[in-house]
């Protein structure tokens, strides 16, 4: 039995990746450990501390998450699409990071229910005399390759020549260097980048789709209902609120309170309510 159990944990594909194997009752690429795919410039939500260790709301989350069903994170840095490919390929059991939840991204990936609801930003110089979508027409708008955002370009600002970039530190040193006039973020992330740099929010719009964790496509359903179930638990016991505080200064959004409906009852009254925006 023991040498059967050593084969099965050692079993690659013919590229040399490795199978998922049962520990702890959930099916994983390695045994006992929640193998995932994370960014290191993605403020607040996966982001390197000076260490190099990684941190953010994302990565918060999923270390409370995965201890709480008695497992260890190990962490591999990617850059978005590096995090979708690796789950498609069997690299990884989960993404940690903000991504958000398509349709098109449904095809190749699931989705644990959102964990954060925002909106999108479109990020100037704070000299840049633009206010709305339609003064960056014919400029150039910088957008992370493979984001939501840019669908918000294509859609939203098609009369501006779009930029793509490999990930957000390249993209905003692009903007800081005026390669490009503009970039569009997750909301959060750029009020990050305003709180760091020379930069402002020109324009932003109610974001269409949630950020939540990525799972291997028709991965192991108790890792992902496990996933699930406390995120909910820590709704109940005041972690997560705990944890959005540490990142966040706005109200927690309607949409992610119709996916997350425990949470209304946690927020009500309080300064994280919805405004209404």
């Amino acid at each position: 039995m023991r040498i059967l159990l050593a084969i099965t944990a050692l079993t690659l594909t013919a590229c040399g990746t490795a199978q998922p194997i049962a520990s702890s009752g959930y099916s994983l690429v390695q045994s006992g450990v929640l193998t995932a795919g994370t960014q290191s410039e993605q403020p607040p939500f996966a982001m390197a501390d000076k260490a190099g260790n990684p941190t953010g709301f994302a990565v918060d989350l999923m270390n409370e998450a995965a201890g709480r069903i008695g497992l260890k994170v190990q962490y591999k840095t990617t850059n978005l699409q590096g995090i979708l490919a690796g789950l498609s390929a069997g690299q990884y059991d989960v993404g940690v990071a903000g991504v958000g939840v398509t349709e098109e991204r449904r095809k190749n990936v699931d989705f644990t229910r959102p964990y954060y609801w925002g909106y999108t930003a479109v990020v100037t110089l704070k000299e840049s005399p633009g206010q709305k979508l339609a003064d960056f027409t014919g400029k150039r708008v910088g957008v992370v390759s493979g984001a939501v955002q840019e669908k918000f370009v294509d859609e939203r600002m098609a009369g501006t020549e779009k930029v793509k970039f490999k990930d957000q530190t390249a993209m905003i040193g692009q903007l800081l260097s005026k390669g490009v006039d503009a970039i569009v973020l997750g909301g959060a992330d750029a009020e990050e980048y305003v709180a760091r740099q020379p930069v402002r929010i020109a324009a932003q719009q109610d974001s269409t789709q949630g950020s939540a964790f990525p799972l291997r496509k028709g991965g192991d359903p108790k890792l992902h209902a496990a996933l699930d179930n406390q995120i909910d638990a820590m709704i109940d016991d005041g972690t997560y609120v705990r944890l959005y505080r540490k990142y966040f200064k706005a109200p927690i959004a309607a949409d992610l309170l119709k996916e997350r409906p425990r949470l209304a009852d946690k927020i009500r009254g309080t300064d994280l309510a919805p405004t209404g925006r």
